[in-house]
């Protein structure tokens, strides 16, 4: 297995992240982290001083997440690894959460789909079908490809894990006991005007070329 880190701007979540990654009672064997054009770069920590092997792959311009993870798991199909545990750096997993996963995802491991249980900054828990640190399979990304790229920000995880995975056939499953916590790093009190625009693109193609519905449209479009 091999944790997958997409990381902008977040250099303190990034080092929660890993850290955590890093205290797992079940490790992963290697870490990737995927620097979407941070200033100032992404700092990892000293190799001497942590035990897990991590390499880092940045992006000369911010491809939001969907170019982030399409790059992300472009690596990690090239790879050795047969399996992904895929993060966003603001994601903080309880120590047993990897264990937890694989054991489900351990029973048929070629088509591994597992989701863990998400916790919020405000208490609430509920199971988010986004880059929450669910591991899927290689056999997953080479059957159904990389995320949509030209998504760049919003519902690209609605396209690809609620959709395109599953509509190929690969059942979403969770594990109950697997816990990450949410620090939310990016929620602040205003919405930038350009993330608008992405929103309603995005949901419009969702609406009229993914799932293909006619007659109803989301509100905020």
């Amino acid at each position: 297995i091999m944790a997958v880190v997409l990381t902008h701007n977040a250099p303190e979540s990034l080092a929660r992240c890993l850290a955590a990654i890093a205290g797992q009672t079940t490790p992963p064997e290697g870490i990737l982290v995927v620097d979407n054009a941070s200033r100032p770069a992404a700092a990892l920590p000293a190799a001497d001083l942590f035990p897990v092997p991590t390499q880092v792959v940045r992006s000369d311009s911010n491809t939001g997440p969907a170019g982030g993870y399409a790059r992300a798991l472009g690596e990690f199909v090239e790879s050795d690894f047969l399996h992904a545990w895929v993060l966003d750096d603001d994601m903080v997993p309880d120590p047993t959460c990897l264990e937890h996963l694989w054991a489900v995802a351990s029973p048929d491991p070629e088509r591994a789909f597992v989701f863990p249980v998400s916790q919020q900054v405000d208490g609430s828990v509920g199971v988010w079908p986004s880059w929450c640190g669910f591991i899927i399979s290689r056999q997953i990304v080479e059957t159904v490809g990389l995320p949509m790229e030209e998504l760049f920000w919003w519902a690209e995880d609605t396209e690809y894990l609620q959709w395109r995975i599953p509509e190929a056939g690969f059942t979403r499953l969770v594990a109950n006991e697997a816990v990450v916590h949410h620090d939310a790093v990016r929620q602040g009190s205003g919405v930038p005007l350009w993330k608008y625009y992405y929103e309603s693109r995005n949901m419009l193609y969702v609406h009229l070329y993914v799932k293909r519905r006619v007659g109803w449209y989301p509100r905020k479009i």
